[in-house]
């Protein structure tokens, strides 16, 4: 069964039309790319995706839900310009945010060792486990080339 499944998806803006009839079913845990010239609707695909816009036609549906009205927290994307905090590590980063979703800022204590047990789970979940200790600007992508020590 597909976890995210695109059917005949068309999007347009005054009249010209982006996207036309789009359809794609992607496995749960699957990895896709999408590739393509500048102004060919790359953008627009992942705002419907989000449910930032909703489609002119066609649906999207995760995980056999109703197509979204809105923007939630099952939906999510990671740019290549990103924010991150470059003086913490990744799973640091990972227990910041969720830290930041509860309202309380920052954990302490058991809190803490439980958010961080829950980061680690979700590293590896994605495959990043491995770099769960590294900087933000030891990894591909990174926008800083300065070392950790040179943060500190």
């Amino acid at each position: 069964m597909s976890f995210v499944t695109v059917t005949d998806v068309w999007q347009s803006y005054g009249g010209r039309s982006i996207i036309e009839r789009v359809n794609l079913d992607v496995a749960e845990g699957a990895f896709v790319s999408i590739v393509g010239a500048s102004g060919c609707g790359k953008s627009t695909f992942l705002r419907l995706l989000l449910a930032d816009e909703t489609p002119s036609r066609g649906e999207i549906r995760i995980d056999g839900g109703p197509p979204a009205r809105e923007p939630g927290r099952e939906r999510g994307v990671v740019f290549q310009r990103y924010s991150v905090f470059p003086h913490m590590t990744v799973r640091d980063n990972v227990v910041a945010a969720e830290s930041f979703a509860t309202g309380l800022g920052r954990f302490f204590g058991g809190r803490l060792r439980a958010a961080r047990e829950r980061a680690d789970a979700t590293l590896a979940r994605i495959g990043l486990a491995h770099v769960a200790a590294q900087y933000p600007a030891t990894l591909s992508g990174a926008c800083s080339s300065a070392s950790p020590s040179a943060r500190r």
